[in-house]
């Protein structure tokens, strides 16, 4: 399966999080596979965009943990209210980077969830 190059950085993003983070060495081949889709794309700005996927990805990651280990009771509903706007925040800023990945390169499509577009 083939994806647009926003969207093999988005998910080569979360899947070095995982293994990162969870050392889960089962999702090596998913690695492999968009590592080698990624080698089909030659354009300047590649490092940056996986970064600041990386980077967003990681701070969603971040509040979702925070309400998966803590269950609401110790949050309170108020809390995991003010995380879960924060994790929507967040991927607009996610989409935003994939759209203007999209609209640099021609890649792929702009994603729109919400009210939100691309700046």
């Amino acid at each position: 399966m083939q994806y647009p190059l926003p969207e093999i950085l988005d998910r080569l993003s979360i899947v070095i999080l995982k293994i990162e983070r969870l050392k889960d060495n089962r999702i090596i081949k998913e690695y492999n596979d968009l590592v080698n889709a990624l080698k089909e794309f030659k354009c300047p700005y590649e490092d940056k965009w996986f970064r600041e996927l990386k980077d967003i990805n990681g701070q969603i990651w971040d509040l979702e943990a925070d309400i998966r280990n803590f269950l609401e009771d110790k949050l309170g509903l108020e809390e995991v209210g003010k995380r879960a706007l924060a994790i929507r925040d967040k991927n607009k800023i996610r989409i935003s980077i994939k759209n203007r990945i999209q609209q640099e390169t021609n890649e792929g499509y702009l994603e729109v969830k919400g009210n939100h577009r691309s700046e």
